[in-house]
């Protein structure tokens, strides 16, 4: 049994609550445990915005991939801030392949 489901970290008004663990780095924790995965999934993502997003990194790295959850750490070199990516409209497009039974 076979699933395919898909997500984004915008909440209904558009917005990604990202926090900041370094001044370079932002970072999200998705839940997928909607999903109702058995296993880890093949999970594929991307990073979506209004701009400043092509100058990024990490946005298609998965972190501690589990059956119900990953996170994503997004790094821009010259540093942002998390009122940054909320003003650039960045949010994380994520479709995940896995198994419910």
């Amino acid at each position: 049994c076979s699933k395919v489901c898909a997500g984004t970290t915008a909440d209904s008004s558009g917005t990604t609550a990202w926090k900041q663990p370094f001044k370079i780095t932002i970072t999200f924790s998705v839940d997928m445990s909607a999903c109702g995965f058995v296993a880890v999934p093949t999970v594929t993502t991307a990073v979506e915005g209004s701009t400043n997003h092509w100058q990024t990194t990490g946005g298609s790295e998965v972190y501690g991939a589990t059956a119900t959850s990953f996170h994503i750490y997004i790094y821009k070199a010259s540093g942002m801030s998390t009122t940054d990516a909320e003003n650039w409209n960045w949010n994380i497009e994520w479709v995940a392949v896995g198994y419910t039974c």
